[in-house]
């Protein structure tokens, strides 16, 4: 394949594919029905089929489906069919609509052709610095990350737009200068002929309006800081620092049996532990964080089902070695897995998740019940008595909602699915969980040499920190807040730009008056509020278009936040007295200017 080609395209997730094979499944897993499912589809429509069409066909497959396991089965299957496209973009719909229009508004603000030129030219520059530190600098769990780039038709769209809008706003007060007397400009005051009340207006308009994007941006940034502190307080269910995880994935004719299997990880584990900086080193077949890669169908011993009610399924782990200590997931209830678990012969025994055992153990000690794999507890499966109850982990990012959890022992996975046990076969493919005293990252030369010494053909892959695992699954969470309160700051700056040079430019235009009022008795502290009273003014009307506006733009927002809604007041709130007390300091400078006039000199120069 190309080497641009990627797929799936994993957000937040930090291993990319680069080999892709055939997927098979022998007899038993074709019969097996509900105890093999989890997968995902991917189709190219025929030329001329629409997504109406299309979904039709889908939710007809799925309802023959459905009809082969019956009435009785409790099995309910629904099907969606989306573009890829949309799956991978949809979130970033919304934000790109309100940066783009907030962009677009305050580029028509812009006064004249010159400067538009100059900052389009400065701009333009900054875009291609920019996107090349991109490619380097932002994480590698952003989906299509390498193709990011300038794209050139949209640079030069982007110049013809900018020189545009300085023509226009260049010709706007022109055309309005032209519209007017000559002697009622020249009796709307002195040094302001040509430009008068009507042109004052059209300023302090531009800077309302432009007060009132820069609110949106700002109202949207903080919903997106406030979303993004809330999910950084979510607990992930285990302690991430001082651990190195990684890959090793074992081939089925060098280890044919399990019990092979089993003693490379055992020998693995103990080699590990001797290093000096490893405190506990353990495996599973999946590990917080990466998402939801394996789902057991399980029913559990004494739970009724509610009329309606579908099938239960729990994330399953299956796991060797000190995984609970590695990863310091807590144990609520019970014991954790012993080496007697993996002992031929062994009772079958589980760990289950507190919402688990809540949930489908209501009001009972979970310790000591049972749960088979299947849809029915009256089925010949094998029982698993549970052993020990532990936190719930986060299978996915912080913001995703939990799934129940199950741990098993790996030497128990074959027999925890009786007759189905031919589908796993050998579970040869683990991850590794290293907790360490030290930066983790000092032990991967350990580790690597110490596969190596066991198995020169063997390597390990995806090897990470879990830091870096969980900052990979807040990454598109945090690259939608950097690059909105980006935009925000510099849309609040020119804001105040804006403020600024209305505000100086009255005071400079007005310098007559003012002498004249304090020539009559105005003193310089009224002077200085009522030139800070015009930028309040100009800032109250503003920030009311901001809020108004940010009533409904920001419900588009809604799909991206976290435990956050839309309309939340500290964030109005708190954005408001931001703004008033930026455009109190933008406006000072020019009030100042404005007491300091000595009345006298002013209307000698007049």
């Amino acid at each position: 394949m190309p080497r641009s080609f990627e797929f799936p395209l994993d957000a937040g997730r930090l291993s990319h594919r680069d080999l892709w094979v055939p997927m098979s499944f022998t007899p038993v897993e074709k019969k097996s029905g509900g105890n093999n499912f989890d997968y995902s589809a991917i189709a190219r429509l025929k030329t001329g089929i629409t997504m109406a069409q299309a979904q039709q066909d889908v939710d007809r497959i799925v309802k023959e489906i459905q009809a082969q396991y019956g009435a009785g089965s409790g099995l309910k299957l629904h099907a969606y069919f989306i573009p890829l496209r949309e799956e991978v973009v949809h979130n970033v719909r919304p934000l790109l609509g309100i940066l783009l229009g907030t962009t677009m508004f305050r580029q028509l603000l812009t006064e004249s052709l010159a400067l538009s030129c100059i900052g389009g030219v400065a701009g333009a520059g900054m875009a291609v610095i920019l996107v090349q530190a991109a490619g380097a600098k932002l994480p590698d769990s952003l989906p299509r990350l390498s193709e990011i780039a300038v794209s050139w038709p949209l640079f030069l769209a982007a110049i013809v737009l900018t020189a545009a809008t300085g023509l226009i706003c260049g010709l706007a007060p022109a055309v309005e200068s032209m519209r007017g007397e000559v002697f009622d400009s020249l009796r709307e005051g002195g040094r302001g002929a040509g430009q008068g009340i009507r042109h004052s207006r059209l300023r302090s308009g531009m800077v309302m309006l432009e007060v009132g994007l820069a609110m949106i941006l700002l109202v949207s940034s903080g919903l997106f800081l406030r979303s993004f502190a809330k999910m950084l307080e979510v607990d992930p269910g285990f302690e991430p620092s001082h651990v190195l995880t990684g890959s090793i994935s074992l081939p089925a004719h060098d280890y044919p049996t399990q019990w092979k299997v089993d003693a490379f990880f055992a020998n693995l584990q103990q080699r590990l532990e001797a290093e000096p900086s490893v405190k506990s080193v353990g495996f599973a077949s999946n590990i917080p964080i990466v998402g939801q890669r394996s789902g057991r169908l399980i029913a559990p011993e004494g739970y009724v089902k509610s009329p309606g009610e579908g099938w239960i399924i729990a994330s399953n782990y299956l796991t060797q070695g000190k995984y609970f200590d590695a990863t310091r997931i807590p144990l609520v209830r019970g014991r954790y897995f012993t080496s007697s678990d993996d002992q031929p012969g062994a009772p079958l025994v589980t760990i289950i998740s507190q919402s688990l055992a809540s949930r489908y153990f209501s009001g009972k000690d979970p310790i000591g019940m049972r749960i088979k794999v299947g849809p029915d507890f009256a089925s010949s499966m094998p029982a698993m008595t549970v052993v020990g109850v532990v936190g719930d982990i986060k299978q996915g990012a912080r913001d995703e909602a939990t799934v129940p959890q199950m741990y098993e022992p790996l030497a128990q996975a074959v027999a925890d699915l009786g007759p189905y046990g031919a589908m796993i076969g050998v579970a040869g493919d683990m991850n590794i969980v290293i907790r360490t005293a030290a930066d983790p990252l000092a032990v991967e030369t350990a580790l690597n040499k110490t596969v190596h010494e066991l198995d020169p053909l063997l390597a390990v892959a995806d090897v990470n920190t879990m830091d870096e695992i969980v900052a990979a699954t807040e990454s598109s969470r945090r690259f939608n807040t950097i690059i909105l309160t980006s935009f925000a700051g510099i849309a609040l700056f020119l804001s105040l730009v804006g403020i600024y040079g209305v505000m100086a430019y009255s005071v400079s235009e007005r310098t007559r008056e003012i002498a004249l009022r304090m020539a009559l008795g105005a003193t310089r502290e009224t002077v200085l509020l009522r030139t800070l009273g015009h930028a309040f003014s100009l800032t109250t009307i503003g920030v009311a278009i901001g809020v108004a506006a940010s009533l409904g733009l920001t419900r588009l927002l809604y799909s991206l936040l976290y435990d956050v809604k839309p309309l939340d007041v500290f964030v109005m709130i708190g954005t408001i007295i931001l703004f008033f007390i930026c455009s109190s300091l933008a406006a000072w400078l020019p009030a100042h200017r404005a007491a300091s006039v000595d009345p006298m000199q002013a209307l000698r120069t007049e």
